[in-house]
């Protein structure tokens, strides 16, 4: 056999052991030899010998590189081969996963030999679902998530409405066997959404009779408006919650009902324009035309139908 100075060759009670490295071709005679002394000789054993050809080192390469995706989280390998010196590969990915391509770093595997097709999957490994909450919900300063064990907990403090999205991903999570704990979260409303929200509150747009657009003395009013909207949303998304403003349009009781209804909508739709000129998101405002049902005044006198004559705000958080 002329075995190469890599290999050693060894008797072992009744068997001759071969240990080391060698290429195919010397393994090959190796075990034309182990047959031929089956028939009464003494046991060859050379299964300790590694094969170091260059397609054994290459099949051995790209197995530790297929054993190092089995290993990531997010990633499963579905099926995989080699044929023709190239390799084959596919599975499913979580977009959180590991790029399977710079794996392949160290592996002495040539990468442009490698052909991989990877499927779309959302992995329930707790890691990642943590960061797609965390991308989903927009969790406050106030809040901390941790995985204990295979467990997601939530705690601090945030606002109803953000506890509220919380709650309902708890539930779609629960679907999928998986576990969010949001017991020992507090609810809280932070201080200055509370007092911005009082004073947008307090604020009426007012206008003549019959008409449907504020008077000039009305502008400064609406600047100052659309600047706190600006801020209330800004505010709110810092604390992990997202603000929205109902613009309510109120009439006095003169004329008939329906032209009153329609007249306190078209006010509505009068503030929100002028408002989403001044920068307010669009999409924050919402309208709503009251008529007459809805009078901050009782119509007694003169003062009281100017005072019904307006435009109201509402915020709410979601």
């Amino acid at each position: 056999l002329t075995p190469p100075k890599s290999v050693r060759l060894s008797i072992v009670e009744d068997r001759i052991v071969a240990e080391g490295e060698a290429p195919d071709t010397w393994i090959d005679r190796a075990r034309v030899a182990a047959r031929q002394l089956e028939a009464g000789g003494p046991v060859f054993d050379f299964s300790k010998v590694r094969d170091v050809s260059p397609e054994a080192r290459a099949a051995e390469h790209w197995q530790t590189y297929v054993s190092r995706l089995e290993a990531q989280p997010g990633i499963i390998v579905a099926q995989q081969r080699a044929s023709g010196g190239h390799f084959y590969i596919s599975g499913l990915r979580d977009p959180q996963a590991a790029d399977p391509q710079a794996l392949l770093s160290g592996t002495e595997v040539d990468p442009a030999r490698v052909h991989s097709q990877w499927q779309f999957y959302q992995s329930l490994d707790p890691k990642f679902v943590v960061k797609r909450l965390m991308a989903s919900l927009v969790p406050p300063d106030s809040v901390r998530f941790s995985i204990i064990k295979d467990r997601i907990v939530v705690v601090g403090e945030a606002p109803a409405a953000w506890i509220d999205r919380a709650r309902v991903a708890a539930q779609q999570l629960a679907a999928d066997g998986l576990s969010l704990e949001i017991s020992e979260l507090r609810e809280v409303t932070p201080q200055e959404l509370t007092h911005l929200r009082e004073a947008i509150q307090a604020v009426d747009i007012f206008f003549d009779s019959g008409k449907a657009v504020p008077g000039p003395e009305q502008l400064p009013v609406l600047d100052q408006l659309a600047n706190q909207l600006k801020e209330l949303a800004k505010d709110a998304r810092k604390a992990g919650v997202t603000a929205q403003f109902m613009l309510t349009g109120h009439s006095d009781a003169v004329g008939r009902e329906t032209a009153n209804a329609s007249i306190s909508a078209a006010r509505a739709e009068t503030v929100r324009a002028l408002l989403k000129k001044r920068g307010v998101a669009p999409e924050s405002l919402l309208v709503r035309g009251a008529g007459t049902f809805e009078p901050a005044e009782t119509e007694n006198s003169r003062t009281g139908s100017s005072a019904n004559r307006r435009v109201s705000v509402t915020v709410n958080f979601h």
